[in-house]
């Protein structure tokens, strides 16, 4: 997943120019944060993420 969201935004980079590829993804990046914090019932994965006591994982 990673790899394809880096070879799209490489792709917008190359046809809109960096400075409005900068843009977009600022704009982007701002409406999630916007999206995240209008639903407070969203729970970010770390803070679900339990601590473990002994630092060993258990199978």
């Amino acid at each position: 997943m990673g790899t394809v969201v880096l070879i799209a935004l490489g792709v917008l980079c190359f046809v809109t120019g960096p400075a409005l590829t900068l843009v977009i993804v600022l704009a982007v990046r701002k409406s999630a944060r916007d999206v995240a914090a209008s639903n407070p019932g969203l729970v970010r994965y770390g803070d679900r993420t339990p601590a473990v006591a002994s630092g060993r994982h258990r199978r």
